[in-house]
């Protein structure tokens, strides 16, 4: 009788560290049956700044895990960040020989291989190799080519890599609690898991996850994936703008920006809010200001950023053509006003996540709160990368068995 199989994604992010337990079912269900939460400390724009702090962090909320779910929790799925991350596409081609017309399993195999060699600086490590769709001697894109005649095969491959060096210090890290780290995944592709399905992927989606230190997107064309990409900003840029602006603490900033903030609210607004601290010391600032500040951190530090980086990957030509929609996930995106600034930024259809889910008010809504997309998209990732790993060709499975090992031994 086939058994449920335990999976845990873990998230050290800049605001909080997140270790997500789910219950993959014999159907291929999922079920999560547990967090451990708590604020982080010691990390900058998504990478260890401070690891005694954050080992720290990974502890209590590993701790927290474990209570909340009566799971005894050894191995983790980790998610990584940082604008150190850079995914490039290619495209592998391969010719059939002469006396061959029908396109084989080893011709596949051949061209799969082709596009994942991609020539990256010697310091970086990949992360994802991430095939896509398949062409036939240039004609429309197919899932799978084997049985057609043709000469020429090629296949779309989007790859993913970032600092050795910097990577290795979270999985470093987070050995030292102690727990095994089964797979490192960059974080927008575990957050497009949960966030988007397959009929959106296929469309056109572009997916902008904005969290406290960081904003990282993944984009989608036909299925596949064709940018991604991190922005070192996120939500905390807000609130040291505020800081400076006001002198408050960050917590009062942030509680400010949270209660009161409207990213596309009147910069003309006079009215004067404020924050009471928990020694009683009140920060004032007018409204008008502190929209304006959202705004332009929002505008400038973020969505202009994340735009700029898909067009300059997919060409303006591209972009302009595409029939992109935008979506959103990330405490951030949870921000009054986001919405109107996306649609202005992006002129593309918009959908914030959290107002896209149903909620079932009868359990813990995480599917619908956009905080929790990449500690649970972690879930779904290493569920789908199982299935194809056990469907995977030798030469595949080994390459996939060594991934952590390669990483860990490197200098």
């Amino acid at each position: 009788m086939a058994k449920t199989k335990i999976y845990v994604g873990l998230e050290i992010g800049t605001s909080k560290t997140c270790m997500v337990v789910g219950e993959v079912h014999p159907d291929a269900t999922a079920t999560i049956i547990g967090i451990g939460e708590v604020r982080s400390a010691g990390v900058s724009a998504g990478e260890i700044a401070e690891p005694s702090m954050v080992r720290q962090c990974v502890s209590d909320a590993w701790i927290a895990a474990q209570n909340n779910t009566d799971v005894d929790i050894v191995n983790v799925v980790l998610a990584v960040t940082g604008e150190h991350i850079y995914g490039e596409n290619n495209v592998g081609s391969y010719r059939l020989p002469d006396t061959e017309k029908t396109i084989m399993a080893h011709h596949v195999y051949e061209a799969d291989r082709n596009a994942e060699e991609v020539e990256i600086p010697r310091d970086h490590f990949v992360l994802h190799r991430e095939l896509g769709g398949y062409s036939v001697d240039g004609k429309d894109p197919c899932l799978s080519p084997e049985g057609l005649t043709g000469r020429t095969l090629d296949v779309n491959c989007h790859v993913i890599h970032g600092v050795s060096t910097r990577l290795q210090n979270s999985l470093f890290l987070v050995r030292d609690v102690p727990l095994e780290v089964d797979r490192l995944v960059f974080a927008p592709l575990a957050a497009a898991q949960v966030a988007l399905n397959r009929q959106q992927k296929e469309a056109g989606a572009l997916l902008i996850d904005i969290g406290g230190g960081t904003t990282d997107y993944i984009c989608y064309m036909g299925g596949d994936i064709v940018a991604s990409g991190c922005i070192p900003a996120g939500g905390n840029t807000i609130c040291r703008k505020i800081m400076e602006a006001t002198g408050m603490t960050f917590a009062a900033a942030e509680a400010l920006k949270c209660a009161e903030g409207n990213a596309a609210g009147n910069q003309s607004d006079n009215e004067v809010v404020q924050h009471s601290t928990d020694t009683g010391f009140q920060s004032v600032i007018s409204r008008g200001l502190l929209n304006q500040i959202i705004y332009n951190c929002l505008w400038t530090d973020i969505l202009e950023k994340v735009r700029d980086s898909v067009i300059t990957k997919l060409t303006p030509k591209v972009w302009e053509q595409a029939r992109l929609s935008v979506y959103f996930t990330g405490g951030t995106s949870l921000m009054r006003g986001l919405e109107v600034l996306a649609l202005r930024a992006f002129n593309k259809p918009v959908y914030m996540h959290h107002t896209s889910v149903p909620l079932d008010r009868q359990k813990p809504s995480y599917l619908a709160n956009p905080r929790y997309c990449t500690a649970i998209g972690l879930i779904r990732y290493a569920q789908r990368y199982d299935e194809e790993k056990a469907m995977a060709n030798p030469g595949l499975m080994s390459r996939c068995m060594t991934f952590v090992r390669t990483l860990f031994s490197r200098n």
